[in-house]
């Protein structure tokens, strides 16, 4: 990855980064990025920043945004969602819908826009270089992941209690925890 300034990075900064990781690592990954955008330039906002980005070719190409350039899809959102995003707290269908992610263009447009970010987030949980990007955002930017994960109430997590049957067959598999076989019970 290239050397990165030790001020804090600008959004852009962090973009580059972040698109530069996922092509050292998963180059695959990159080239459905590619294909998914094409030659679309977004602007995406985060807190009080702006930039446009495309890709030219194989390169990113991160600006400033223009007064009259032509943009296929704008994204917005704030750096405590974006946290929550990287913690996987959220989704990014949940943030649309909570109006935390708001995008604008041309349905086809938006759709690919959060393909390309999935794929990121997907690529950010198993990668080293892709977490200290994150690691890096979260010690430079405002905000805070407002999320804590739920506490558990019994050695399962299931929003329900399972039956007979299925307990039956989670032990038969040996997929219960250290908990005590209690097949032969129903709990619901």
């Amino acid at each position: 990855m290239a050397l990165l300034p030790p001020t804090p990075l600008t959004l852009g900064q962090y973009i580059a980064a972040l698109i530069e990781a996922v092509g050292n690592i998963y180059p695959a990954a990159l080239a459905r990025i590619r294909l998914i955008v094409g030659d679309r330039r977004a602007r995406i906002r985060l807190d009080d920043e702006e930039v446009e980005i495309m890709f030219d070719g194989a390169t990113l190409q991160v600006s400033v945004p223009g007064e009259i350039s032509l943009i296929s899809g704008e994204g917005v959102t704030d750096s405590a969602t974006v946290l929550e995003l990287l913690d996987g707290y959220l989704e990014v269908t949940e943030a649309i819908l909570s109006g935390r992610l708001q995008a604008s263009g041309l349905v086809s447009d938006i759709i690919r826009m959060f393909s390309a970010i999935e794929i990121i987030l997907d690529a950010s949980a198993r990668a080293p270089e892709l977490q200290a990007v994150a690691q890096r955002f979260r010690r430079e930017r405002p905000g805070t992941s407002t999320r804590t994960l739920p506490k558990v109430v019994h050695s399962y997590s299931y929003p329900f209690r399972p039956g007979a049957a299925e307990l039956e067959l989670l032990s038969s598999l040996d997929l219960l925890s250290n908990a005590p076989n209690r097949s032969s019970e129903a709990l619901d």
